[in-house]
């Protein structure tokens, strides 16, 4: 009776038949991640007719400070808080009450605006309050990390990445 010896070679599947698969799959992530980080880094349209500013100068000019954008309940809504540094100054952007923040959304350019439940609102302008707005994430288009840009009436933000 002859013994039966193992051969490596053929008993054991070659690392080579998975290197593509994997080599592949390493760059359709890569590709994937770059695409995103692509998307993420686009500046927002900002619209025509508006004014853009920096942060800086919605602190100085109009007295707010974008304290938080982001993503919550579940990435169904869009949290935005703005202090109120000078009632008086964040008057002038916030004197209408039917004319809340708009977010526009980096790259695609789609609008989002508040509900109007929260434009029915009184907004109780004070120094040192915070005002909250929740906006419906449609679509889920914005996702952390997302550049958005906040519209006040003719006054648009710089592009703020999203938490």
């Amino acid at each position: 009776m002859e013994e039966m010896t193992a051969n490596p070679e053929v008993d054991q599947p070659g690392w080579r038949k998975y290197l593509v698969p994997v080599v592949v799959l390493v760059i359709v992530i890569l590709v994937g991640i770059l695409a995103y980080a692509t998307i993420s880094r686009q500046a927002a349209v900002v619209p025509p007719g508006t004014t853009p500013i920096s942060q800086s100068t919605l602190e100085e000019q109009y007295g707010l400070r974008v304290n938080l954008i982001a993503v919550t309940a579940a990435g169904g809504m869009v949290d935005l808080r703005l202090k109120i540094l000078d009632a008086a100054k964040a008057r002038l952007l916030l004197q209408d009450t039917k004319v809340n923040p708009v977010l526009i959304v980096a790259g695609s350019g789609v609008t989002l605006p508040a509900p109007e439940d929260s434009q029915a609102q009184d907004i109780k302008l004070e120094n040192g309050g915070v005002l909250f707005f929740l906006f419906p994430n449609v679509r889920n288009v914005i996702k952390p990390g997302v550049p958005v840009t906040v519209k006040f009436g003719d006054v648009s933000l710089e592009p703020i990445p999203a938490k």
